[in-house]
């Protein structure tokens, strides 16, 4: 393999997803490819990983059935650890190719953060501990979603937050691109497991995939996107496996708007007294980090909540939740945001219409499809748990 050197010595950051490691194998494949990056591009590099998939699951569901309402630094002592398996798995198979890797806890990201254990905000990056140990070896190993707080101790940056990481991360460290791979091709135009169609985006602005990901589409962390704007770091968003065509994924960074579907199928619709109530408790589940769409409908001021999001309960006890509906979201290009509830189980058909509306030229065409990979849950999944079927949970009241 001949080395090709880059025009400069920036650490190159990459993010891999849960579903990189649906399997064992997963981080012989990420190691595999982590040295061929590291090797050809003669640079250092920093590799955050996720807790392989439908581990952090596991361990909500086991916490869940142990405690209705565990205090957050336990939870979020216990909801890391999926990502600290991977960072030693990884680190194993990095060394099982030859090469030496360095594992880094939470404390040695260099990122700080305040607020609830379980959902912390991330409020600083420091790069000298990376910068440290990306001096005595080539790769450096870290949690994605990990952060301490003012006291040492680990905090959750929330769920979903590698991007995050890896994003705060590149910016500490200077780097110019990070690359965030996981199971769908980019940034789409809609989920492509609900919307085959759904069209992948060569590029998009940074404001563009901020304003999907604010409307509840799980393309990339809003806080990533943030802290890349601000570093001048371009979002590379890529596919897993990956592809050897630079063409394929989204460029997040300069680029146009994008007008695209929502569907919140993993959040529940809250219906308020009055709109003043209801910016209320949106203020209050914002700074405990639980974001969520405030929108009208039938004359009513409604918000989405993330279901069974610990802390959420508290604040909804004046309000009413429509069992059994899902919000649907257009976002158009030019900022405008509509929005409909429907049936729950009407909301993927419901996506499919709206796209049609908003790409007609992508309805049907052949080619034009974009495969919905499988959801795959690692049989490895419940390595910290223990095998069998999941601790049944009660449907306990609000109140």
């Amino acid at each position: 393999m001949t080395a090709r050197r880059t025009s400069n010595n920036r650490p190159l950051v990459l993010k891999f997803g849960g579903s990189a490691f649906a399997d064992l194998d997963g981080y012989h494949r990420v190691a595999r490819y982590a040295v061929r990056r590291s090797t050809e591009e003669q640079r250092p590099l920093v590799v955050v990983v996720s807790a392989m998939s439908g581990t952090t699951g596991r361990l909500q569901q086991t916490l869940d059935a142990v405690s209705a309402d565990p205090p957050a630094h336990a939870a979020a002592m216990l909801l890391t650890t999926g990502e600290t398996v991977s960072v030693a798995l990884l680190v194993a198979a990095l060394d099982a190719e030859g090469v030496p890797a360095c594992p880094l806890p939470a404390a040695g990201t260099g990122l700080f953060a305040e607020g609830p254990a379980d959902r912390a905000g991330l409020n600083s990056a420091d790069p000298d501990a990376l910068s440290k140990a990306l001096a005595d070896c080539p790769i450096a190993v870290v949690p994605g979603g990990q952060a301490v707080d003012a006291a040492g101790r680990i905090v959750m940056l929330g769920r979903n937050s590698s991007d995050l990481s890896a994003a705060a991360t590149a910016a500490a460290l200077g780097a110019d691109t990070c690359e965030l791979f996981s199971d769908v091709p980019g940034v789409c135009t809609a989920d492509p497991h609900l919307v085959p169609e759904a069209r992948t985006l060569s590029r998009i602005s940074y404001e563009g995939v901020r304003r999907m990901s604010r409307h509840g589409a799980k393309v990339v962390h809003e806080g990533a996107v943030d802290w890349a704007e601000r570093g001048g770091v371009r979002l590379l968003c890529r596919p897993f496996p990956w592809s050897e065509s630079p063409e394929r994924g989204t460029a997040v960074g300069t680029g146009p708007e994008a007008a695209a579907v929502v569907v919140h199928k993993d959040s529940d619709v809250w219906c308020f007294r009055s709109g003043r109530e209801r910016r209320a408790v949106a203020g209050r589940l914002r700074a405990e980090g639980l974001g969520g769409t405030e929108f009208d409908t039938a004359g009513e001021a409604c918000l989405t909540v993330p279901t069974g999001a610990r802390g959420a309960p508290r604040h909804l006890r004046t309000a009413r939740r429509l069992d059994g509906l899902c919000l649907v979201t257009t976002l158009r290009v030019d900022g405008r945001a509509e929005h409909t509830v429907v049936p729950r189980s009407d909301a993927a058909a419901e996506a499919r219409r709206r796209h049609v509306l908003l790409y007609p030229d992508l309805a049907g065409a052949p080619g034009s499809a974009v495969p919905p990979p499988a959801k795959a849950r690692s049989p490895h999944s419940d390595l910290l748990v223990g095998r069998g079927p999941a601790p049944a949970l009660e449907d306990k009241p609000l109140d």
